[in-house]
This record gives structure tokens, sequence and C-alpha cells, in this order.
């Protein structure tokens, strides 16, 4: 067994990078048409029950892109976790599931039989730019009636959710709208400066540096490599430690072996980062004609994705 891989507190699903929202400061979507249109039914269902077996994860989500695109294949996943006993089994969306209302109602009525027991709802300027507010409302009504208690919605503020700019002050403005519906507010999060934000809401972004400080576990959904706690499975089957880090792909070779026989210090960029940092990482890129971009970067996720990316 791994030393490095020694537990699995939490398993994740990317369904699709599809998406019926569109908002311009996704950070999810954007490069990801090389990847098939959602994770084979089969397969996924197939690594709960490996894993779950294995290593007994606390939690267990399915996202996107809009996982409710395919509706059965979120409830596939989780039913095999209600099988094997993970407790916490949850869903992120954004509500747009029909413009029926039935059909929002029989979706709810199924999640709430396939386990799913937490469903977080994103709401904010950027979402209800193209889902419409009625729609997202039925969606959380549905899922209170048919007995998911554990709902929220989940806002992305820019800059901070102290910041007084226009978009902040729509995303409140809409929360106040929905405060009659009794699901909880969660902290939310940040716009990142990636993806579609970074060509569309440029001017809300941190000014770029050189060479970024920091360190993987400073980041928001990053952990170190050498202590991997969570895995994320892509729709093709590769296996994230991090944001596009792969270590293996469950499609062409057993998940648990992969996971057991994780080596972080003999993956090369791994080695550099862990043993020093983001000048190790650029020192690496170095090794195979790569140089950080003269322009700088916002983050050291930024740096990071774009090095191995030109790498290669």
């Amino acid at each position: 067994m791994s030393e490095y891989l020694t537990v699995v507190n939490r398993l994740e699903f990317i369904v699709t990078y599809l998406c019926n929202g569109g908002c311009k400061h996704c950070y999810s979507v954007q490069g990801k048409e090389s990847f098939p249109e959602h994770i084979d039914k089969s397969f996924a269902v197939e690594i709960v029950r490996k894993v779950g077996n294995k290593y007994s994860p606390e939690s267990i989500m399915t996202f996107g892109g809009e996982p409710l695109l395919f509706p059965e294949i979120v409830y596939a996943i989780h039913k095999e976790a209600m099988n094997v006993g993970i407790p916490c089994r949850q869903i992120i969306t954004n509500g747009y599931w029909s413009k029926n209302f039935k059909r929002i109602k029989k979706i709810a009525e199924s999640l709430a039989k396939s386990g799913v027991n937490d469903v977080i709802i994103s709401v904010d300027a950027f979402h209800q730019e193209n889902i419409p507010l009625n729609i997202v409302r039925k969606t959380a009504e549905s899922c209170l009636q048919v007995g998911i208690k554990n709902i929220s919605w989940n806002p992305c503020w820019v800059t901070s959710e102290d910041d007084n700019n226009q978009y902040n002050k729509k995303t409140k403005s809409i929360l106040k709208e929905l405060i009659d519906i009794p699901v909880r507010n969660s902290e939310g999060n940040v716009m990142e400066p990636d993806g579609l934000a970074i060509i569309n809401l440029k001017e809300f972004l941190p000014p770029k540096e050189r060479i970024p400080t920091g360190k993987c576990g400073d980041m928001p959904y990053t952990g170190m490599l050498d202590s991997v706690k969570s895995i994320c499975l892509e729709p093709d089957g590769r296996i994230a430690v991090c944001n596009d880090f792969h270590i293996g792909n469950a499609s062409d070779g057993d998940i648990i072996n992969i996971l057991e026989n994780y080596e972080p210090y003999k993956i090369p960029e791994m080695k550099a980062i862990l043993e020093n940092g983001m000048k190790g990482l650029i020192s690496w890129a170095r090794t195979k004609g790569v140089e950080p971009e003269p322009e700088g970067y916002y983050s050291i996720c930024h740096m990071c994705t774009d090095i191995r990316k030109r790498v290669g």
C-alpha cells in the first residue's frame, strides 16, 4: 500500500463537462472538449464499489458541468455509495433540471431514493443570467418535499463576499428572493482566476506575479501531493489527486492497484513540487525547454497547470 495514499476520505465524480448554464465565470468546462460526454455508468458504479469497500470514504460527490444532464448515472453512483455505506452523498448542481415542474419533482424523488442526502445548488449573479430563478426555487422545494433535508445555496463571490461590486450585489439580491425557502446559505466560494473568468472578468482578478507565492494545500480544493485523502474521477476514467494532476486511468487498470502504487516522488513534476515548490516546478520545466510565461500568473495553481500543460 502506498504510504502517500493510505486513506480515501472523499470520492468525487465529474459526471460530465457538459452544462446548460453557460456562466461567464466558469472554470470547469473550458478546454474540456476532448472528454467523452459523460462517465460510463457501469464503470462508475464499479469504482464506487471498489473504493467504498477498500477505503470506506466518509463522503462522495457528483458534479460537473451539470451532472443532472445525465440523471441515471447520478442515481446509480449514489445508490452504490449507499450500498457500500458511504454516509455523506452529495451533489453539486445548478438546479436547472427541467422546465417541467413534474419532471423536476420526479428527479428529486429519484435522487432521494438513490440515497442523495446533501444537495448543493449554485445560485448567484452568474448562474441566474441564464437559469430562471423560479426553476431553481422549484428544484429546492421538490428536494425538501421528498425528504432531502440538507440543502444549501452555494454562491460564487467576486473578490470576496464583502466586496461591493455589481455581481455581489446581484447575488445578495437573489439570495434575498429565496429567503422564504428553508434552505441554508453556505459560505460559497470566491471566483477563481481560471477558465472563463480570465476572459470575461479580468478586471476583478488579482494582479499577476512572476512567481506566485504559496504551496499546495494553501489554495482552495488542493492538498499535499504526498498526503492524498481525496480522489476525483474524470469522465474518461482518469484519476485526479489535484487540478488536472492525474495518476492513472481506471479504465486501463484496476483503480485499487493504481491507488496502492501511488508514488509521487517517482513522478518528476510532483517530485519537483514536493521538494522545492513552484521554484522546483520551474527548474524541472526548464529541463524540458519550457519557461514560465513572462507576464506571470494569478496563483500557484494557474502557474502549475500552465507549465505542466505546456510540457505535455
